[in-house]
C-alpha cells in the first residue's frame, strides 16, 4: 500500500522525520504500537489508585499551569474528583509566563479557590545542561549562518533521541529544546513534591506519561534512589481520556474561557520563545515541524484530529525575531 506523501493514515507523521517509519498498513511505527498496546483497563485502574489518595490534608497533589486551555481544564477535573491542590507555574523565563499571564493563572485560581504559586526553577538548571544550552546556541547560529548541513542537522535530531533520559548526564547540543527542558522539568517536578511531601503532580499533557509493563500509562514513576520517596507526575487529560472539545466545553462551563491565554491548538513556540527561536530554522533544515511528533501523539491518542494537527504547524512557521542563543542569554541560561 502506497501512503500518500509517505505520511501516516492516522496522524501527521513522516518519513521526513528519521525516527518513523511507515508499514503497508499506512501506520506509522508510533501508531501501529499504540494501537496494538493501548488498553483502556489501564487508564480505569490507574485512575482508581489514584482517587484513594484525595485526603483531608490542605494539599494533597500538586498541579502545573501554563494559563493555557489543557492546563485551566485539567484543574477543574482535578477539583471534580475530589483533591485539594496546590496549583504552581514554573518560572524559566523563557516559557513566556510573563506578567499578564501570571495575572490571568491568579484570576482562574482565585475563581476556583485554589492556590497557587509561581517557582523560579533556575536553580534546578545544572552546569551539563548550561553546557548543552551553549551547544544549542552554537548549532543555531551555525544554522543561520548556513555552515551547517541538512544532513549534519538532522542527524543531531536523531541522535539527541538517544540521551532523553532524565539520568542521563551528557553534554549534547540538542535541536529539539523540549528534549533539554525536559531534563530540567522533570528534576524540579520531583524536588518540588518531595519539599512539600506530595506524591502525586498532576500535568496538562494530552498524550501517554510512559510505557509500564507493556501497556501505555498515565503515569510516570519518579523515584531517584532505591530509598528516595516516590512521586508520579499524572498525565490527567490522557488519563481522563479527554478531547479537545470537552476541554472547551470545560472552560464554559466553569466560565474561564476569557482568561485563558489561548483555546487553540498551537506548536510549542506559541508559548515558549526558546521553541519559537528553534522552529522555522529547524523546519528548514528537516523538512518537518519540530513540534509534530508532539502534535501527532495527540492525534494518536484520540485528543484532536489531523487537520487541528496540521493548522497548528502552518500557523506556526513565522519566524522569531530572537535566535536562540539571544533568548537563552537574556534568560541569563548561557
Amino acid at each position: 500500500m502506497r501512503v500518500k506523501n509517505n505520511e501516516c493514515s492516522c496522524c501527521i507523521n513522516t518519513v521526513q522525520n528519521p525516527s518513523i517509519t511507515i508499514g503497508d498498513d499506512g501506520l506509522c511505527n508510533v501508531c501501529r504500537d499504540y494501537q496494538q498496546h493501548f488498553n483502556h483497563k489501564v487508564l480505569d485502574n490507574e485512575l482508581m489508585t489514584i482517587k484513594n489518595f484525595v485526603s483531608s490534608e490542605k494539599y494533597d497533589c500538586m498541579v502545573g499551569l501554563s494559563g493555557g486551555k489543557d492546563s485551566t481544564a485539567m484543574l477543574s477535573s482535578l477539583l471534580d474528583l475530589g483533591f485539594h491542590p496546590l496549583a504552581f507555574s514554573f518560572q524559566i523565563h523563557y516559557n513566556n509566563l510573563t506578567d499578564v499571564v501570571i495575572k490571568r493563572i491568579e484570576n482562574i485560581t482565585q475563581k476556583l479557590h485554589v492556590d497557587y504559586k509561581v517557582i523560579n526553577i533556575s536553580n534546578y538548571i545544572t552546569e551539563t545542561e548550561r553546557a548543552c544550552f551553549r551547544s544549542m546556541a552554537d548549532v543555531y547560529d551555525k544554522a543561520l549562518s548556513k555552515k551547517i548541513s541538512k544532513a549534519e542537522f538532522r542527524e543531531l535530531y536523531f541522535e539527541g533521541r538517544k540521551f532523553y533520559s532524565t539520568k542521563q548526564n551528557v553534554v549534547f547540543p540538542f535541536v529539539r529544546p523540549c528534549q533539554i527542558c525536559r531534563k530540567i522539568v522533570i528534576r524540579a517536578y520531583y524536588a518540588e513534591a518531595v519539599k512539600r511531601n506530595i506524591k502525586f503532580v498532576f500535568v496538562g499533557i494530552n498524550e501517554w506519561a510512559s510505557k509500564n509493563f507493556g501497556k501505555y500509562s498515565a503515569l510516570r514513576r519518579l523515584k531517584p534512589q532505591s530509598d528516595s520517596q516516590e512521586v508520579f507526575i499524572v498525565h490527567l487529560p490522557y488519563l481522563l481520556q479527554k478531547k479537545y472539545s470537552d476541554v472547551l466545553k470545560t472552560l464554559d462551563d466553569i466560565s474561564c474561557k476569557e482568561q485563558v491565554v489561548d483555546t487553540e491548538v498551537k506548536t510549542g513556540g506559541n508559548s515558549c520563545a526558546l521553541a519559537k527561536a528553534c522552529e522555522s530554522i529547524a523546519f528548514e533544515l528537516l523538512d518537518f515541524h519540530l513540534d509534530a511528533p508532539r502534535l501527532s501523539r495527540e492525534v494518536t491518542s484520540g485528543f484532536i484530529d489531523k487537520e487541528l494537527a496540521r493548522r497548528a504547524i502552518e500557523n506556526s512557521k513565522a519566524k522569531s525575531y530572537k535566535t536562540v542563543r539571544e533568548v537563552l542569554t537574556e534568560c541569563h541560561i548561557i
